[in-house]
């Protein structure tokens, strides 16, 4: 469900995903071709957030902001099932593990993988390529620069609502075609 908070309505690019029960509030913008599913929130009733294109917020998701910190999520980002990202910054073709949790004013680089369950805490600045697991989150390799599997995750979801689900059945732009997944 779309809700205006202050004045401010989601904005929602004609070719995004929100499924039955999602809760989008107040400062939130949807590029193409992203998706927002079941049970997830994102509230931006206390700052903005922004969801790149093709990316997608699983299930029981949730995205909010702090008074300083923005959410912002780039291009070809998943964000696994039960995950939440406080007022933080995720820049392009990420993965995040279920029940994965990013504090405020922390930035996750480019191409990082964060496992499942793990915490990243206030303020951490995970460099790209990265693989972190643990709880608090600790870098334990560089991962190659080779965003394939990620961006071919990011696009099953999109190939997912657009022909399984067929809610836009001829929808442009790239779609998954079964190549090897994270």
């Amino acid at each position: 469900m779309i809700h205006e908070f202050e004045s401010h309505t989601p904005v929602l690019d004609t070719q995004t995903f929100v499924a039955e029960g999602a809760q989008l509030i107040g400062k939130v913008v949807m590029k193409e071709y992203s998706s927002i599913w079941f049970n997830s929130v994102v509230r931006g009733d206390v700052n903005d957030i922004e969801i790149g294109r093709y990316s997608n917020i699983q299930d029981n998701g949730v995205v909010h902001g702090t008074d300083d910190n923005a959410s912002i999520i780039g291009d070809f980002v998943t964000v696994g099932h039960g995950c939440i990202i406080h007022g933080a910054i995720i820049e392009e073709h990420c993965l995040l593990g279920m029940n994965s949790v990013i504090l405020e004013g922390s930035v996750i680089g480019k191409g990082s993988i964060i496992a499942a369950g793990s915490v990243i805490l206030k303020n951490t600045n995970i460099p790209p390529h990265s693989l972190v697991i643990g709880v608090p989150g600790k870098v334990i390799k560089e991962i190659p620069e080779s965003w394939d599997q990620i961006h071919a995750q990011a696009l099953k979801y999109k190939t997912l609502w657009t022909e399984r689900y067929g809610l836009l059945p001829n929808a442009d732009g790239e779609r998954y075609k079964g190549e090897k997944i994270i």
